[in-house]
């Protein structure tokens, strides 16, 4: 397949006017080619481009066409560069998820790729199923998705649900009756023949998250799991580890200490403890008084809400939703300011201690919500939205793991802002979020990113978010290097210290610092190749002043002339 053929393809999708017989036999041209030839790799993100584009065009035979063609152009890829569909899984797998709802035919065939797709880069779907499939608003999308767990675990046998077990279990409380009978009928299907161990977590899952009882008794008697059964005291493995061949990478399952990392958050890490609902992980000294610096008054006062129980929770915070249906208008901006103060003020009070995982489980809907709120042009508006992440993040901290992700894509874009207060207020919203949440290699990316900002504030303000990484996750230093986030790091230093901007220079320095502290060969690398004027400014921040750590790298004087003498006698 030419790179020619892209661009004609790309032509056809920008006239102004499309062609749709001429378009819909050129889809059908390039169906056929995929299956039969091998695909430039140049030409790949064009393809993904236009075919996730005509996916979703108002033609259906357009759409079918296109999402065909995406079909086989994974499958294509699959067997000829797998690690090209891992660059691409945020843009094509959550098209494919929203597919699993349609007719039988294009289910079938999002279902195959959305296969093809888990064997090439298990994490990346995997997570995507969380957020695009799980937290989906269609609730037929998330029963084809509970459906399709089904599948891949007979597809795949190495498939194993346990980094999804939150996601699975808390779907019981589902609000749609139909979702609930099909999470009932997954969870069964995908525990049926497995181990003790695993049994003995689904239990436990299913108690921290407090099922209704009568949930709760028709999946453990069809799984003929004792109410009063006991952990064993040998573990054993739940579910057939990957062998050496698999596609995953999986050094850090064995070695790394992750008792502090709830399941629900970090899809990255298989086979990790769930952490319960409610109980926060410790958040280190030196993270508060990193914190510190943010003014107390960037978060007002606002009167705390209690609530009497789940279910009034549960209703309150259901009313709220409505408002941020649809784009945001003269006649709903006001409706949706009053619903984020309440939200506040809900959880300023007993909501989240008293009754985490209603809390949580309505948040999933509120969440499109608080984004809208947070990229509003409007400045009071976006500050509230703002500021309700500070409060989830001060108040449930790991609690709002799985909520992270896409707090973080409209904060960081929220940064650049030419209003200061609103570019404030981000900022100080991304710090809370990575001083009081887990540790998640997909964040890493995100400030790799906004550090290589063409905004020179957004930079500034993400060598603030790296030192704070830095200093909040040092426990965790065997995740980063297990997903490569050291050498994102280690770039953003490196191109921070030679920032065009004196200020981004100036903020970057404690950062390599608190760098150093955790990786000192890399940091002394680093630090060799600067020029002089740049090593001094950066010595000059030295909290060791004393310490020898980059000595051994420096040159040896030249001899002087008895030496020379002495050497050549």
């Amino acid at each position: 397949m030419s790179y020619s053929d892209a661009l004609s393809l790309q032509r056809q999708f920008s006239q102004r006017e499309i062609d749709i017989d001429s378009l819909v036999n050129f889809l059908s041209y390039l169906r056929h080619e995929f299956k039969h030839q091998a695909v430039e790799l140049k030409a790949i993100e064009i393809y993904f481009f236009c075919l996730i584009k005509g996916s979703f065009y108002q033609n259906i035979k357009v759409s079918q066409y296109s999402f065909a063609c995406l079909c086989h152009l994974v499958k294509r890829i699959y067997f000829q560069d797998q690690p090209k569909l891992r660059r691409y899984a945020n843009d094509v797998v959550p098209v494919l998820i929203e597919k699993l709802a349609e007719n039988s035919k294009v289910h079938d065939i999002a279902r195959k790729a959305l296969t093809d797709y888990w064997r090439a880069t298990s994490l990346e779907v995997e997570r995507c199923l969380r957020k695009a499939g799980f937290l989906n608003e269609s609730f037929i999308v998330r029963e084809q998705t509970l459906k399709f767990l089904c599948s891949l675990q007979a597809a795949e046998p190495k498939f194993s649900p346990r980094t999804l077990l939150f996601d699975i279990v808390s779907t019981l409380r589902d609000p749609v009756e139909s979702v609930r009978s099909a999470c009932k009928d997954c969870v069964v299907d995908l525990y049926k023949n497995a181990a003790l161990q695993a049994m003995t977590e689904l239990k436990a899952e299913i108690q921290n998250q407090k099922i209704s009882s009568n949930m709760a008794s028709e999946v453990l008697s069809a799984l003929r799991i004792q109410e009063n059964m006991e952990e064993p005291k040998t573990p054993v493995a739940p579910f057939e580890a990957p062998d050496a061949a698999s596609n995953v990478d999986m050094p850090s399952m064995k070695r790394t200490p992750l008792a502090l990392l709830p399941v629900q958050a970090q899809d990255e890490n298989r086979n990790v403890p769930s952490m319960p609902l409610g109980v926060s992980q410790a958040v280190p000294q030196s993270v508060e008084v990193f914190l510190q610096q943010i003014p107390a008054s960037a978060n007002d006062d606002l009167k705390p809400a209690f609530v009497a129980s789940s279910s009034d929770l549960e209703i309150q915070m259901e009313g709220l939703i409505s408002a941020f249906d649809g784009k945001e208008t003269e006649a709903n901006w006001a409706q949706r300011q009053k619903n984020i103060m309440i939200l506040r003020e809900i959880i300023r009070g007993n909501a989240y201690e008293d009754h985490a995982i209603t809390f949580i489980t309505c948040l999933r809907s509120l969440s499109g919500g608080i984004n809208k709120a947070v990229s509003s042009l409007r400045t009071t508006l976006s500050a509230h939205g703002c500021k309700l992440i500070m409060d989830l993040a001060s108040t449930a901290k790991n609690g709002i793991d799985p909520f992270v992700d896409g707090f973080m894509q409209s904060l960081v874009k929220l940064s650049s802002s030419t209003k200061k207060i609103a570019a404030q207020n981000a900022n100080f919203a991304i710090m809370l979020l990575l001083g009081y949440t887990s540790f998640q290699p997909r964040v890493a990316g995100m400030i790799s990113s906004a550090c290589r900002d063409k905004n020179a504030q957004t930079r500034l303000y993400a060598a603030g978010w790296l030192q704070l990484t830095l200093i909040a996750h040092q426990a965790h230093k065997t995740i980063m290097e297990s997903f490569n986030c050291v050498e994102l790091f280690e770039n953003c230093i490196k191109s921070g210290l030679a920032d065009a901007n004196p200020k981004v220079r100036e903020a970057v320095r404690p950062t390599y610092w608190e760098f150093q502290s955790i990786w000192p060969q890399r940091a002394a690398v680093i630090i060799k190749n600067l020029d002089t004027m740049a090593k001094k400014a950066l010595e000059k921040l030295n909290p060791k002043p004393e310490s020898t750590v980059h000595k051994a790298d420096e040159k040896r004087p030249p001899l002087r002339g008895i030496d020379r003498v002495a050497l050549k006698s």
